[in-house]
């Protein structure tokens, strides 16, 4: 096992759920929804609704300075395990029962192999 995947590991143990030892925050998923047509051309698209759960903790977003401006700027950025779906900008964030839309999608480290993710998202 490389170092990476050891720090993969670490990552889904500190993000656990609090019930489980860890500093996760709430109940947190990912929401997938997979469209598949219907059997007949007029027959409507069927739709499959996925959620896997998340270990993960939620920073809310305020203001801040950049280079000298002000950003202002409301939202939570969630960062967590990698899960078992790779996440996708099409994918909803569920924080506590609330669907949130993904504004932002990066993997941490941007290359190689990922140990976490963070989302941004609007309120």
């Amino acid at each position: 096992m490389g170092f990476y995947d050891e720090m993969a590991d670490m990552v889904q143990e500190v993000l656990a759920p609090e019930e489980d030892d860890g500093l996760g925050q709430g109940v947190v998923s990912l929401k997938r929804v997979t469209t598949t047509p219907g059997a007949e051309e007029w027959d409507p698209p069927i739709e499959t609704v996925t959620t896997y759960p998340l270990s993960a903790a939620v920073k809310r977003l305020h203001q801040r300075y950049e280079n000298g401006v002000l950003i202002v700027e409301t939202g939570d950025m969630v960062t967590f395990a990698v899960p078992v779906v790779k996440p996708a900008l099409t994918d909803k964030i569920v924080i506590d029962g609330v669907e949130r839309v993904i504004s932002n999608l990066t993997p941490v480290p941007p290359a190689g192999t990922v140990v976490a993710w963070k989302v941004w998202c609007a309120s």
